[in-house]
């Protein structure tokens, strides 16, 4: 339950699927495209990194997230990551009926929902009624918490210990293994921990270079001005946070 060890376990593709199949119970689920630690920049509102984003042989987008803590609202987090993948991922002109699917997995150490269970399903549906009503968006939260002896609750207590090998999950048990085993795997882990760090000190920085540009623009500093103080920032991206401030003014 590591985010920087999880993050390169899952490069890896057909351990991607390998997890992915469990999580979602489809055997037959194809990765075609896996990117860790992904940065989705938005110059006026707030950034995020996702840890695992796939597309699945149906064009589906699969966002899974490693939370060791609760110290935030993950139901609305899983909100805001699921809004990043429509507004980035989707291409222009496309009608909504053939918006793709989403999957947002949460993967938790604790039972954020304190029901017993070590999976939940948030779908959406008609109060009065009940019916279900199906958007194309999946939320998905496991934990390693409650062990209801499912594939999944198992998967989940590998996360938790990873240790050995696991007949169950071959390629990601093989995978743990030459990360923690070997001193190659060892030697490259140490590598992505620098690269990880170095990473979230860029997104921290990109998003203070963002509120001091607001500040700038507030206080009637022009375009260029602003740009010369912070030069990370394009004459275009401080463009566009002066639009959004205007309209948020009006």
């Amino acid at each position: 339950m590591d985010d920087v060890f999880f993050q390169k376990v899952v490069e890896d593709k057909t351990v991607c699927e390998e997890i992915l199949r469990v999580l979602l119970q489809e055997p037959d689920l194809k990765v075609i495209e896996a990117q860790t630690q992904r940065f989705l920049r938005n110059i006026g509102a707030h950034s995020v990194i996702l840890d695992l984003i796939c597309q699945d042989g149906d064009g589906a987008q699969i966002n899974v997230e490693v939370q060791k803590s609760d110290d935030d609202d993950h139901v609305k987090r899983a909100r805001f990551n699921i809004s990043n993948i429509d507004t980035t991922f989707t291409e222009k002109g496309l009608y909504y009926k053939d918006l793709p699917d989403i999957y947002v997995v949460f993967l938790t150490r604790s039972d954020i929902f304190k029901e017993g269970k070590t999976v939940y399903h948030l779908g959406m549906s008609i109060k009065e009624t009940g019916t279900l009503v199906d958007d194309g968006v999946y939320r998905i939260f496991a934990n390693c918490a409650v062990d209801d002896g499912s594939d999944i609750a198992g998967l989940m207590q590998y996360f938790k210990t990873t240790k050995g090998a696991n007949s169950k999950f071959p390629r990601l048990s093989k995978r743990v293994r030459y990360f923690k085993e070997s001193q190659e795997g060892a030697d490259n882990m140490s590598d992505v921990v620098e690269k990880y760090f170095q990473e979230r000190i860029a997104a921290e920085m990109a998003e203070h270079d963002k509120e001091t540009a607001k500040t700038f623009l507030r206080n009637g500093a022009s375009v260029g001005l602003v740009q010369r103080s912070i030069p990370t920032l394009s004459a275009d991206d401080i463009e566009e946070l002066n639009e959004q401030l205007m309209l948020a003014e009006k």
